[in-house]
């Protein structure tokens, strides 16, 4: 589906549009069906009838999006110039969590943006606050943090002009991260008490964690250690339950980040350790990017410089297989002896 091949080119209109329109649909349907499987807290709302599950797992989902990516852009670029905007904001929307694990996101904010305008045009306020979100996210992860700010409080907006204030949520905890990056902490504490006042806890049980996974980042850099510990533990005895191999990794990953704050550099170095094995396992190549780079940091802090090499080298090479370097930024930062941390690491929690 990259492009408009022969078969598209020989057929006659009256054949092609239903002919392109099956293609688009095949490819709405299976990505939400990888999107069901790979986001543990989903909320799905396909435009079009899912078929039966596709795949066994979120393994060979994630396979299919990886062997897809390039189709999968090529047929929500397609599908926005096209005469169906149901479909064209389903293809939007479905790309966000299969591309968010693999760290693509970014390149995916051209197509949130052109996705707003069709549903501009549709007044479908549910839709214009999900691609808010999600085109706030990745201005976040590309550390356009004002232009996030704008898109995440539209967001908002959106969510109660839709009549669905409890949807709000994931806006409010992307707000509190933001927040928190930038060192506006009082603020992010108020985004994410907000966030876990409206959260529905039956609706949507994978989100308590993440929400509180997010305000512990906010404890332990206001000092507040014991709490941050206290809170982190708890998330590595629960998240599991909901999430077990990425909920879980980012939970041992922020208590990495407490224990490395705290300069309790063995303790950190453990916890990495586990987030690495579980986040890889999970198929969440950006988190473990992130938690490989500060592994790496709290290797060199006890003076294991070979093993925090090799860390730093890791990450980077998923930052630059995710597009999030150029081959040339992952050789100047390896370059130096102790290398800068990587901008796309520091727009992360």
């Amino acid at each position: 589906m990259g492009g408009q091949g022969p078969a598209h080119q020989d057929l006659p209109e009256e054949e092609r549009t239903p002919a392109v329109r099956r293609a688009l649909h095949h490819y709405l349907t299976t990505l939400w069906m990888a999107s069901t499987l790979l986001n543990m807290d989903p909320v799905v709302r396909c435009p079009v009838e899912l078929p039966d599950i596709a795949f066994k797992d979120a393994a060979e989902a994630r396979r299919w999006v990886q062997d897809e990516r390039d189709n999968l852009l090529a047929v929500a670029r397609q599908a926005l110039a096209g005469p169906d905007p149901a479909t064209a904001i389903g293809l939007a929307i479905g790309l966000h969590w299969p591309f968010c694990y693999q760290g693509w996101h970014t390149q995916l904010a051209d197509i949130y943006a052109h996705a707003i305008e069709v549903a501009d045009r549709t007044a479908a306020w549910e839709d214009k606050a999900q691609l808010r979100s999600f085109l706030g996210w990745a201005h976040r992860d590309q550390g356009r943090y004002d232009a996030a700010i704008a898109q995440l409080q539209t967001a908002l907006t959106d969510w109660d002009r839709a009549g669905m204030p409890r949807r709000k949520v994931g806006a409010l905890s992307n707000l509190g991260v933001i927040h928190t990056i930038v060192g506006r902490l009082d603020d992010a504490l108020a985004y994410l008490e907000s966030a876990l006042t409206l959260n529905d806890d039956a609706e949507r049980p994978g989100a308590l964690p993440v929400l509180r996974n997010n305000r512990v980042h906010v404890y332990y850099r206001q000092g507040r250690f014991d709490e941050a510990i206290a809170e982190a533990r708890q998330l590595v005895e629960l998240w599991p339950k909901t999430d077990p191999l990425a909920g879980a990794g980012s939970a041992h990953d922020s208590l990495g980040d407490i224990y490395l704050h705290a300069g309790r550099l063995t303790e950190a170095v453990e916890s990495y350790t586990t987030a690495v094995r579980l986040l890889g396992e999970s198929g969440y190549h950006l988190k473990e990017a992130r938690s490989r780079w500060w592994l790496g940091a709290a290797l060199h802090g006890l003076e294991r410089h070979g093993e925090a090499r090799r860390q730093w080298a890791e990450s980077v090479r998923l930052l630059r297989d995710a597009r999030l370097l150029t081959p040339r930024e992952a050789t100047e930062i390896l370059s130096r002896p102790v290398p800068e941390t990587p901008q796309p690491i520091k727009n992360m929690l």
